[in-house]
């Protein structure tokens, strides 16, 4: 079998990409990224976005970042990622527009990936496929986040989520997970 080289960004988008599936295979597990918070976004968007995706975002940095890679920028309405630098009131609007799918096509649900804060925020309790108990989970993001997501999801509609600690960890929660506020 012939040896493949990666160059180093090849390299990088390959560990975020298995960070990726790791989080989502196990929800609410820290999962690291090889990058600081900020970072680590850009590179999820480097890792998952190409010339047939379509991304929203409201930071006009990231944008730039992103429209480099070929992928389309376009309204919350429309995209297959959201990426969110802020988790603040503001983005509820933008949320509330994500795309959950159809039954026909489910997988056309977005992917919302969040920078979360290093303060607590709603504190949860996971359930579903990839648990082999009720787990917990304690966020940066109010328990606004949480219901709306809720109210949104009915698998196999809703979105994933992608949440990236400051610290540059990684923790996902797929639609196919109960999520409960306590």
């Amino acid at each position: 079998m012939p040896t493949i080289f990666l160059s180093p960004q090849e390299s990088q988008d390959h560990t975020v990409f298995r960070s990726l599936l790791r989080a989502m295979s196990r929800p609410g597990e820290a999962n690291p990224l090889p990058l600081g918070a900020k970072a680590a976004l850009q590179a999820i968007g480097q890792a998952l976005l190409d010339l047939e995706t379509r991304f929203y975002t409201p930071d006009p940095h990231l944008q730039q970042q992103f429209l480099r890679l070929g992928s389309r920028a376009s309204g919350p309405a429309e995209a297959d990622f959201l990426f969110f630098p802020e988790a603040d009131e503001r983005i509820w609007a933008d949320l509330v527009q994500a795309p959950i799918g159809s039954l026909l096509h489910p997988e056309t649900g977005a992917t919302v990936v969040v920078l979360t804060r290093p303060s607590p925020g709603a504190r949860l309790r996971l359930s579903g496929p990839g648990l082999a108990a009720p787990a917990p989970l304690e966020t940066g993001l109010p328990e606004g986040f949480w219901r709306l997501r809720n109210e949104r999801v009915s698998f196999p509609l809703g979105w994933d989520v992608l949440l990236v600690e400051p610290q540059g960890v990684c923790r996902a929660v797929p639609r196919s997970t109960t999520v409960e506020v306590a």
